[in-house]
């Protein structure tokens, strides 16, 4: 398979700016964060697109070769983590292994505080879809001083 250049390119610099956007995000004093590095060699992160509208943001994830029962999805404060497990038959004799990875894993920054209590979910030829309403914003209120 024939890769863009640009592509990988893009791919580096989105990930350089998500490393320096943590690292400037967490105070100094912080205890370091798991992250995927820690969890294990074997996870992948996989291919994510981030979409916000004036009602939601939408975050599609690829995640190939996974059971929509081996997705584990959990959101907290503006972070979406996604970590999902893959299966594979065990052969008698195996000839060439290539794929040595469990699963994916990431934490998707989000670009506007959401609701978690109606984030909807599906996922469909190997793609996870997720919409996640944004919270309406505080508004103003006059007080009366009495």
């Amino acid at each position: 398979m024939h890769r863009d250049i640009f592509d990988e390119i893009r791919r580096i610099q989105r990930e350089l700016d998500r490393l320096l956007s943590d690292i400037l995000r967490t105070p100094l004093w912080a205890p370091p964060r798991r992250t995927r590095a820690t969890l294990a060699p074997e996870y992948r992160e996989p291919l994510v697109d981030v979409y916000e509208t004036d009602n939601e943001v939408v975050v599609v994830a690829e995640l190939p070769g996974v059971n929509k029962e081996d997705i584990q999805l959990s959101l907290y404060n503006r972070t979406l983590e996604i970590k999902a497990e893959t299966r594979r038959e065990e052969a008698e004799r195996p000839y060439q292994l290539e794929r040595r990875y469990t699963g994916f894993y990431t934490k998707v920054s989000l670009p506007a505080e959401v609701d978690p209590s109606k984030a909807k979910a599906t996922f469909r030829n190997g793609v996870l879809e997720v919409k996640l309403p944004k919270l309406e914003a505080v508004r103003k209120h006059s007080i009366k001083v009495e």
